[in-house]
C-alpha cells in the first residue's frame, strides 16, 4: 500500500524561510548529502509525493513550496526565474548555511529554476537533474485543457482534473488514480501566483551554460517531447555533451508519479554520481 500525503508529510521536518513579502515553506526528509527537489508549475512539494521516502534513504531532501504555491506566501517583487532562484538560495542559506553545495533536481518549471540557481552559484552545485519532456530550446505549445475554475459540482471538477491529467501529465490514463486527481486539484486550487511572467522569463543561457554534472529524465510520452522520444537525448547531449539521460518507457510528463519506481532508481543513481564528484 502506497503512503498517502498525510503519511509522507508526517515524516518530514517543517521549516519556513524569509522572503520579501512573507515566508517560504520547506519540508525536509532523510539524512545524507543535501538534495533540493523543486516542483513544477501550479504544484507544491506533493509533485514529489512518491519520491521523497525512497530517496530520503540516501539523501537529505529539502523541498520548497515555491512562492505563491502551496503553503508559501506570494512574493513581494517580480515573478521571474532569476528572482525565484535567488529566493531559493536565500532559503538554503538559512537552512544549510551559505557554503553548502546541494545537488539540485527540478520537475518541469522546477527544472528551469534549478538551471537559474546553478547559473547564480555555479561553484556550489555539483549536480543537476532535469525532469521534463523538452530538452530543445524551443518548447512545444501546451495542449488545450478543460477549464475547471467556476465549476461548482465537485464530481464534475474531479472529472475535468482527471481529463487534464490524461492530456498533459500522464502517458497512460489508466495509471491516473484518485490520489493523483486529489493532489493535482489541491495544488492548482491553492496556487495564487500568475505563473505566466515566470514561465516567460526562462534564462536559456542558464541551460546552455551548465558546466556541472547534468542528468536528464524524460517520459517517453511526455507531451512536451515533441512526439519524438529519441530526439530528446540527442537534444540534451547536443547542448550539454557532459549530460547523461534516461527515458522512462510509457510515461508522460509527471513521470516521477506515474512511474515512480523507475524514476526513483534513475534519480538515485544520477545523484549518487554527483555527490561523489
Amino acid at each position: 500500500m502506497r503512503a498517502t500525503v498525510d503519511d509522507v508529510q508526517a515524516q518530514a521536518a517543517a521549516a519556513d524561510t524569509a522572503i520579501d513579502g512573507g515566508r517560504m515553506s520547506w519540508r525536509i526528509w532523510g539524512k545524507g548529502p543535501p538534495v533540493v527537489l523543486v516542483h513544477g508549475n501550479g504544484g507544491s512539494w506533493t509533485h514529489w509525493l512518491r519520491n521523497v521516502l525512497p530517496l530520503s534513504r540516501h539523501f537529505t531532501l529539502l523541498l520548497p513550496d515555491l512562492p505563491g504555491h502551496g503553503d508559501s506566501d506570494l512574493p513581494a517583487g517580480e515573478a521571474s526565474c532569476a528572482a525565484f532562484a535567488a529566493m531559493l538560495w536565500q532559503g538554503l542559506d538559512q537552512l544549510l548555511g551559505p557554503q553548502a553545495s546541494p545537488a539540485l533536481a527540478g520537475f518541469s518549471l522546477g527544472s528551469v529554476l534549478v538551471e537559474s540557481m546553478a547559473m547564480q552559484r555555479p561553484a556550489q552545485v555539483p549536480q543537476v537533474v532535469l525532469l521534463r519532456g523538452g530538452f530543445r530550446l524551443a518548447v512545444p505549445p501546451q495542449p488545450e485543457l478543460l477549464r475547471w475554475r467556476g465549476v461548482e459540482d465537485p464530481a464534475e471538477r474531479a472529472r475535468i482534473h482527471r481529463h487534464n491529467l490524461a492530456v498533459l501529465m500522464f502517458g497512460d490514463a489508466s495509471r491516473i488514480d484518485d490520489e493523483a486527481v486529489a493532489v493535482h486539484a489541491a495544488n492548482l486550487e491553492r496556487c495564487r501566483l500568475d505563473v505566466r511572467p515566470l514561465l516567460a522569463s526562462r534564462q536559456v543561457q542558464a541551460y546552455t551554460g551548465l558546466r556541472c554534472g547534468v542528468h536528464g529524465i524524460a517520459g517517453e510520452r511526455d507531451v512536451y517531447g515533441g512526439g519524438e522520444a529519441s530526439a530528446q537525448e540527442r537534444a540534451l547531449k547536443d547542448t550539454l555533451p557532459q549530460a547523461t539521460f534516461d527515458l522512462v518507457p510509457g510515461a508522460g510528463h509527471w513521470a516521477a508519479y506515474e512511474a515512480a519506481e523507475q524514476v526513483n532508481s534513475m534519480m538515485a543513481h544520477a545523484l549518487m554520481r554527483g555527490v561523489r564528484t
